[in-house]
């Protein structure tokens, strides 16, 4: 696999505070641009974005949790909506529910960190998902009663729609944003290595075809797949791909789970919190498969080389040897080193001299 190298760019930096704070104004009001423009059917977004981006933004970058960057992304949510909306005093609540999913999610995760919580282990996954959970209600709850002057809808249809909403984009984001990462090399992939994608862009294909409630879940045995082959950073992306499509083809009868009937939002309900608790499993797939990978290495480090010399063990220097990396052309020159009397070292001064002894060699 050949690669190439790229340049690293990073848009935030411990102690910048200007920097990061037109970062996230600008972040902010980027993602409440997209988010707005989704605004199909009723004054709320089809797909909100936003939040699960600007939490997943306060909780990979832990220093970014101080409440003046807290309160810059409330700004610049504010004054979106006085330029664009005539809502008035309403938007200080919309736009609090906002925080309350942004703050909860950053809080919650910032909190695994600092205990020392193994971002790639499964239960990670689930943690993830309970933590959307829990925000996705608290802004639900503010969401609704804020906007209920707004809306054409009452109070229990708002909760829904915003819970759904919040919940279903905030699993699909937030693991994406914690993982993302701009590789210091771009790869190229092999034709084999693509196999996944192209079953997942099928069965995406195939949803609209077949239609019905249950083609919403036929591309989980591709990212399944994706999962077992690709990344975490890459599986996260393409389930966040995935799900997002499917809400938007949904919501535009692309996707038909209601095949004879209107399309309401109680279906919508259903559609979301599906799409959501589908794109939960390649994500448990692949923090496993990357624990168990990261098992193996480490075992295979101990296996292979010198704890003390770090170089190659007997065992590990035969299994290089027979590497299918090696071309039948290439010259290779093996050096093996027998140490003379050095089994007297050990005696006449001890393991540890010893030890010092291999080290400088």
């Amino acid at each position: 696999m050949h690669v190439h190298p790229i340049s690293t760019f990073r848009l935030f930096q411990e102690g910048h505070l200007l920097r990061n704070s037109i970062a996230i104004f600008v972040l902010t009001t980027l993602f409440y641009f997209i988010g707005a423009e989704l605004r199909l059917v009723h004054e709320l977004s089809l797909f909100w974005p936003l939040n699960g981006v600007m939490a997943g933004v306060f909780a990979r970058y832990v220093w970014l949790n101080r409440l003046h960057y807290y309160a810059i992304s409330y700004v610049a949510m504010l004054v979106y909506d006085a330029i664009t909306t005539e809502w008035g005093l309403v938007s200080l609540a919309i736009n609090f529910s906002n925080m309350m999913f942004i703050v909860t999610v950053a809080l919650l995760v910032v909190r695994d960190k600092r205990l020392g919580k193994n971002k790639y282990e499964p239960v990670s996954a689930l943690r993830l998902f309970n933590y959307c959970l829990i925000a996705a209600l608290l802004c639900a709850i503010v969401g609704a009663i804020g906007s209920v002057s707004i809306d054409s809808l009452d109070f229990w249809p708002l909760l829904a729609d915003w819970f759904s909403e919040q919940f279903s984009t905030g699993v699909l984001i937030v693991p994406c944003m914690l993982t993302l990462a701009i590789p210091g090399v771009l790869p190229r992939f092999k034709a084999e290595q693509m196999m996944p994608a192209i079953a997942l862009i099928v069965s995406v294909i195939a949803s609209v075809v077949i239609g019905g409630a249950g083609s919403l879940a036929f591309p989980l045995p591709a990212l399944i797949w994706c999962a077992v082959r690709y990344t975490p950073q890459v599986t996260c992306l393409l389930t966040f791909v995935t799900g997002a499509v499917e809400i938007v083809l949904v919501a535009n009868s692309v996707i038909d789970i209601s095949v004879g009937s209107p399309f309401s939002i109680p279906q919508m309900f259903s559609a979301r919190l599906g799409i959501a608790t589908m794109a939960i499993c390649p994500i448990m797939v692949s923090f496993s498969v990357a624990a168990i990978n990261s098992l193996m290495k480490l075992v295979a480090l101990r296996a292979d080389f010198d704890f003390l010399t770090q170089v190659y063990s007997r065992s590990g220097l035969y299994e290089a040897l027979k590497s299918p990396s090696l071309k039948q052309t290439q010259h290779l020159t093996v050096m093996l080193l027998d140490i003379d009397y050095f089994k007297s070292i050990n005696d006449n001064y001890g393991h540890e001299c010893g030890d010092k002894v291999l080290s400088v060699f």
